[in-house]
């Protein structure tokens, strides 16, 4: 299967193209430049570099978030148009899934991600279990609920690791339940929200 992977969730976007988990081209942006403005632009990077064309696609994986509100809005707003074009399905990843494939299978491993101010999103997986399902929580509470020897992927914990388009196409390949669209995974409301209901 020859499948595209884009992230944006994150500070970095990145757009990955693998055919059956072997990467044919991948490309990120560390500008610090719109979503809006790059994403294309990854993903004719990534197809160029590869000798692809859109109409060989066979499916879209995306991350849907826990993120960036904006990032992930633009990026499942595009793999949603792109799959819908070209009738081919889109593949939802959580952030926090995809990010637990910087480690093995075996044993205890916590993704988390930081929301500022002691909160967090996290997520707790045991021997490539999901045991505590994505969710916004403070971080020490979140911590301490966690067993002895636990494993911490995520930029909490001293760790700058950040999702990306590969390890959304590896849990893609792994886990992916192909859709016909994605929804964005929402776990907390919007700063703006938040502002609004102050």
């Amino acid at each position: 299967m020859l499948m595209l992977g884009l992230s944006t969730s994150g500070r970095e976007p990145s757009a990955e193209l693998s055919r059956d988990g072997a990467v044919l081209g991948s490309a990120r942006d560390t500008s610090g430049a719109s979503y809006s403005k790059v994403l294309m632009g990854l993903i004719e990077r990534v197809l160029a570099s590869s000798g692809t064309e859109l109409n060989e696609l066979d499916a879209i994986a995306v991350d849907i978030g826990p993120g960036s509100f904006t990032g992930v809005r633009i990026g499942v707003s595009c793999a949603n148009a792109m799959a819908a074009a070209l009738g081919i399905p889109v593949v939802p990843v959580c952030s926090l899934a995809a990010l637990r494939r910087l480690t093995g299978e075996q044993g205890p491993v916590c993704s988390m991600i930081d929301c500022r101010n002691g909160n967090c999103y996290a997520a707790f997986y045991e021997d490539g279990e999901e045991k505590l399902a994505p969710c916004a929580a403070v971080t020490d509470e979140f911590i301490s609920r966690l067993p002895d020897g636990t494993r911490f992927v995520g930029d909490c914990m001293g760790r700058g690791d950040i999702p990306d388009a590969g390890l959304v196409l590896r849990e893609a390949f792994a886990n992916g339940r192909p859709a016909k669209e994605a929804v964005p995974m929402y776990l907390r409301p919007s700063q703006a929200e938040r502002m609004r209901g102050a």
